[in-house]
Formats: C-alpha cells, sequence, structure tokens
C-alpha cells in the first residue's frame, strides 16, 4: 500500500513509516483490508498541505489490550493497531463524531461513502477504528484481532 501510494497519488507527500516486524498475522481478506488502507492514506494526502504535506504509518503489537464494544459489555482483545497520521488542518468538531455515518463528507465532491465503507470492512473483520484530530494532526486508529486457527474464514472474526 505504501508503494502504491509512492507512486500515484502520494508522490509529492512526506511518507513516515514505522512498522513493528514482530505483528503476528490477521485473519481477513487482504483485497479488503487494503481498500481500506489506501483509502484513509489517500483522504490525508487530499487532507495535507501541497507543500509540506506529511503522513506517518505506523503498526504496533500491545500485548493484553483489550475494548469493551459498543452497546455491549463484552470484551474483545484487539493487540494490533494501525495507525494513519497526517499534517492537514483537521477535522471539524460538528463532523467528528459522525465521520463514519453514510453522506458524511467533508469534500464538495465526496459522496460520504468511503469512511463508512472502511468502518463496515473494519467491524466484519472483527476490529474497530478510531479517529482523533485536531490542527495539524489527524489519526486514524484500527485495532484488530489476532488470527488465531479457529476464525472459520477470512473476515469470519466479526
Amino acid at each position: 500500500m505504501r508503494r502504491l501510494t509512492e507512486s500515484g497519488f502520494g508522490r509529492k507527500l512526506r511518507l513516515e513509516a514505522d512498522y513493528d516486524p514482530s505483528l503476528p498475522e490477521v485473519d481477513g481478506d487482504r483485497d479488503q483490508l487494503v481498500q481500506v488502507f489506501l483509502n484513509l492514506v489517500k483522504n490525508a494526502a487530499e487532507a495535507v498541505p501541497a507543500d509540506g504535506g506529511q503522513i506517518r504509518l505506523s503498526t504496533q503489537y500491545t500485548h493484553g489490550l483489550s475494548v469493551r464494544l459498543a452497546n455491549s459489555t463484552e470484551r474483545v482483545e484487539l493487540p494490533i493497531t494501525v495507525q494513519i497520521q497526517d499534517n492537514g488542518p483537521g477535522i471539524a468538531a460538528e463532523i467528528a463524531g459522525h465521520l463514519f455515518e453514510p453522506f458524511v463528507s467533508t469534500k464538495r465532491s465526496g459522496s460520504g461513502l468511503g469512511l463508512s465503507l472502511v468502518a463496515k470492512i473494519v467491524g466484519d473483520h472483527g476490529g474497530i477504528i478510531e479517529c482523533e484530530s485536531q490542527p495539524r494532526r489527524t489519526t486514524f486508529r484500527i485495532l484488530m484481532p489476532v488470527y488465531t486457527a479457529d476464525d472459520a474464514e477470512p473476515g469470519g472474526a466479526g
């Protein structure tokens, strides 16, 4: 995904990467997950300044990280984290809480379906997506479960 970005829409950006080399496998549909990360990086690329745009990609494994799912008392382990951070202007407070809903967009020509599709794919894979934003630092964080042999099929964890 990084190579696609650097050879295409992200040619003029400064792309930094900090990957954890010890990440275990994630159960999922490779093409769908590439679509998720490509969509997030493309959004970041469109948000950053034309001159001095910067995107930081990082991964990490956090042993013992579990979260409570929305509207549930169940806790699930989601130790794999993928982050996409940019130095754009940030996301307006009035839409920040609705980013992953269909038809919400800050782009004039946007359909508002990109982030809702990203959230659905991440959820279908048993993960969650979060966003923190302030001027010059917006971070999308995806938390994913680890692949286990018990997983019946790709994407079956969700």
